[in-house]
């Protein structure tokens, strides 16, 4: 087993005294043992120096003081050894200049305690000082009574060695009772440290008791102990260096205040050990000197102060204890938030005066059961959480209190336990103003403002919640109502709408749900079968068609309606049949109704597989161009997969999404679908960028990061060419997983692109939500199809808006020549639609590259921001 180096030089040090012991006769020189001590000492300075370096600055001086003390010995020692002491000035039988320097170093440790004694968190030092002068009087009682006085009797020893018996003999007393009493408290950093000083000095004690012996009994092996015991407390003292050189960096638990046991004994013998002495002299019948009643009175005095001074502090704690009890009661009664503590029962021990308004006790009965004091509906979920919740702090927990004017009062309580007493402590803080206001927040973020009816959010959030029943959607505008604005204004126009909003909710039933969609557009969701729908839409187009009375004015419009089907997950799909179905109403004559009955995908996925299709080859992708407004260059494809049904035809994304939502496929055909445009976008010439569309409904959140990362990798393809593009409905009807998912692969370059931006219910707020790069305007949504003027105003000002937050803008669906040249001269921004090729296979698009047509330019470079 390898030694360390203090034990090494322990082991050398010793045999080296071995060898040169017995020591010489007193005068000879040079005196060998001094010499070994001396070299010893000189080390043990050398590795204090050395290890204090590798400490931090303000933790280094108690240890240089050790190491400084070290060095003093071994000057002291050599001065000793060689009798430079001496020849200095020394007188004849007197102390010489080695005796004064090991003198003083031999207080080294003691300077070390004080300096670690002083680094305890409310070191008081007057209580220090007396608990020293407490042990070292003790101390030197005893050695008076059981060394001192025998050794010092008449006759006993030469008058020139008494006062090197006294000095040898009162300095373990002195430095044992100091080091131990400034030891016996510490911090939990430095516990072992002061351990470490006590053995130090202990071992420099024993040192000094036995050349004590070696005066008194003047025989060669009381110096040679003496010589080991120096030995031992060199050696020592590097390795209390050493411990604490490497120690790490204190915690605040190392802060904790802590008890020394070695210096607690030493202090309880030092005070036990002087009624021994006292007993011992008077049963052996030794002389009690004057010395030593003079210290046992010290003593018994120094007790009776420290008793003074612990009674003060006590009364002093216990006034401060009062006092921050009182405080604190104060801070509790003041505070607005209540403060509550029931029991095992739920049984209200304390309630604070807040609490006891919040929870509405009453006077005479100061401790009820807190259950009786809340709503009944809350009463079974408040006994759960309260008496099943185990620990500290736990979820928040939300009650209701009846109160008098009838509209409860909500209080929002975080509660912990208090261990082992079986006790709870409640905080209760009245939430009802601020709950009341979330409500109004979300009651506003699902209703238009004019009509308050439930708005477009709340429409697609209750056609994407699961219904075991058959569900039909009625879409609807109004014949003539332009006419109603230009000729009577908007204010005639905003109050027609709210009576047409009044007669929607009088004709149909409780359960189903109208909606004001925008402008003069509706919308109902009913239960029902198809003639159920047919019935609906025609109440709805004769009760419409009925004149208004508005603002002194009659006014005769009418009503066209789409109907369609609602499947389950299919809102966005239900609401694009219903429009052509509206369309179609509004091509046949307006003021009538129509339905929209051809479900392809619902008969797809009734006759074939949408996982053999994948397999076969008979889902493919179709892809748009996308270039830009001010050059024509081809910066991009926007691409939707299709089916190629052998009986159908070719299906559409919508069509082809419900169809693998129906057969439990849409997980495999949203990884399909991005695997399968990264890999085709990646094989075309130049850097084109491809944007994907994101499903609502048939979204997998969880799926999307590893799906991304994995089409990427296999493809080859720069993350910054893939584009996801989603609209309002997807971040409304997808798991909370989808905002994370998206962070995440935005943060590996992919871009995220939102849709209809502007025709939601939220606007800019989902820029806070998600790290958009682009946002795709759909200009048809803008202004009446031939105002073009309008649709500029609108997209300029999107365009604007959208640029001050770092985000691109993307004009989608522009079909008009005359709108794609005003964008070409007024904007930035990217463009597509019908006005550009689309619908292009892969093979088409590598054509398009290498021959474009005069519309539009193939870019040999990207152009930066031109995102899809």
């Amino acid at each position: 087993m390898r030694r360390s180096a203090p034990a090494l030089t322990a082991l050398a040090a010793l045999a080296a005294v071995l060898l040169v012991l017995p020591p010489g006769p007193a005068g000879e020189l040079p005196q060998w043992d001094d010499l070994v001590l001396a070299a010893t000492a000189a080390w043990a300075a050398w590795r204090c120096s050395a290890l204090t370096r590798s400490m931090r600055h303000r933790d280094r001086l108690p240890w240089q003081v050790l190491g400084a003390g070290a060095l003093v010995f071994a000057a002291g020692s050599l001065a000793t050894g060689t009798g430079i002491g001496a020849e200095l000035g020394g007188q004849a039988g007197g102390p010489g200049l080695g005796d004064v320097l090991i003198m003083l170093a031999s207080f080294g440790p003691t300077v070390s305690a004080a300096l670690l004694g002083g680094r305890v968190p409310g070191t008081r030092w007057p209580v220090l000082v007396i608990d020293g002068l407490l042990a070292t009087v003790a101390l030197v009682v005893v050695a008076d009574v059981l060394v001192l006085s025998p050794a010092l009797a008449p006759g006993a020893l030469a008058d020139d060695r008494e006062p090197l018996l006294l000095a040898y003999g009162l300095y373990p007393a002195v430095v044992v009772g100091v080091v131990g009493a400034l030891c016996t408290v510490t911090t939990r950093a430095v516990t072992r440290s002061a351990t470490g000083i006590v053995l130090v000095t202990g071992l420099l004690a024993l040192a000094s008791g036995l050349l004590a012996v070696h005066v008194a009994r003047p025989e060669p092996g009381w110096a040679a102990a003496a010589d080991v015991a120096v030995v031992l407390a060199l050696v020592s003292g590097v390795r209390v260096v050493q411990l604490a050189a490497g120690r790490p960096a204190p915690s605040a638990a190392d802060a904790a205040v802590a008890v020394n046991p070695a210096g607690a004994v030493i202090v309880v013998v030092a005070l036990v050990g002087v009624p021994v002495a006292l007993l011992t002299a008077l049963v052996r019948g030794m002389p009690l000197h004057v010395g030593a009643v003079a210290g046992t009175a010290i003593v018994i005095a120094l007790l009776l102060l420290r008793m003074v001074g612990r009674i003060r502090d006590a009364g002093r704690a216990r006034e401060d204890l009062v006092r921050s009890e009182q405080d604190f009661r104060g801070l509790v009664e003041a505070s607005s938030d209540g403060v509550a503590i029931v029991d095992a029962d739920l049984r209200l021990e304390f309630t604070s005066p807040a609490a006891r308004t919040l929870l509405g006790v009453a006077d005479p009965d100061p401790h009820p059961l807190l259950l009786d004091l809340l709503h009944e509906e809350d009463r079974p979920r408040v006994r759960l959480e309260l008496t099943g919740a185990v620990g500290a702090v736990t979820p928040t927990l939300q009650l209701r209190v009846p109160h008098a004017d009838g509209e409860p009062r909500e209080l929002e309580v975080t509660h912990h336990e208090r261990p082992g007493s079986g006790r709870r402590v409640l905080h209760l803080r009245d939430v009802t103003t601020r709950r009341r206001r979330e409500r109004e927040l979300e009651r506003m973020a699902f209703t238009d403002h004019l009509t308050r009816l439930p708005n477009r959010a709340m429409l697609f959030q209750e056609m994407a919640a699961p219904s075991a029943a058959e569900r039909r959607l009625l879409v609807l505008d109004l014949d003539g109502f332009k006419a109603v604005n230009d000729t009577a204004g908007h204010e005639s126009g905003d109050l027609l709408l709210v009576e047409v909003a009044r007669r929607l909710q009088g004709l149909l039933r409780t359960d189903d749900l109208v909606a004001r969609l925008g402008g003069d557009e509706f919308a109902v969701l009913i239960a029902g079968d198809e003639e159920a729908g047919t019935e609906a839409a025609q109440r709805v187009v004769d009760v419409l068609g009925q004149p208004y009375r508005v603002g002194g004015r009659t006014f005769s419009v009418g009503a066209s309606v789409g109907l369609c089907r609602v499947h389950p997950g299919g809102g966005q799909l239900a609401f694009r049949l219903a429009d052509t179905a509206l369309r179609a109403a509004k091509q046949a004559g307006k003021g009538c109704w129509r339905v929209h009955s051809e479900d392809r995908g619902g008969q797809a996925a009734a006759t074939s597989d949408v996982a053999a299709a994948l397999a076969g080859g008979e889902v493919q992708l179709r892809y748009d161009v996308v270039a830009t407004s001010d050059t024509g260059l081809i910066t991009g494809v926007h691409t939707a997969p299709v089916w190629a049904h052998p009986e159908l035809g070719l299906l559409p994304a919508a069509e082809l999404w419900a169809a693998a939502e129906r057969q439990g496929q849409d997980g495999a055909l949203q990884q399909w679908l991005i695997r399968q445009a990264c890999a085709e976008v990646a094989a075309l010439d130049g850097e084109l960028q491809v944007g994907v569309d994101l499903p609502p409904r048939q979204l997998r959140a969880d799926e999307l990061a590893g799906e991304v990362a994995a089409a990427l990798a296999g493809s080859g393809m720069a993350p910054r060419r893939l584009v996801l593009a989603f609209d309002e409905e997807v971040l409304q009807t997808s798991s909370a997983g989808l905002i994370p998912a998206l962070h995440v692969v935005r943060a590996a370059g992919v871009h995220l692109c939102l849709n209809d931006f502007g025709m939601g219910s939220t606007l800019w707020s989902q820029l806070a939500r998600v790290p958009l790069d682009t946002v795709r305007v759909d200009v048809r949504g803008l202004a009446a199809p031939d105002d073009h003027e309008r649709t500029m105003k609108v997209l300029t000002a999107i365009e604007s808006s959208a640029a001050a937050f770092d985000v691109y803008t993307l004009a989608g669906e522009v079909g008009s020549p005359e709108l794609y040249d005003r964008i070409r001269t007024q904007c930035r921004m990217a463009v597509t639609g019908p006005v550009l090729p689309v619908g292009l296979s892969a093979p088409q698009v590598a054509t398009l590259l290498r021959h474009p047509s005069a519309t539009v330019v193939a870019a040999s470079v990207p152009r930066p921001r031109a995102e899809v």
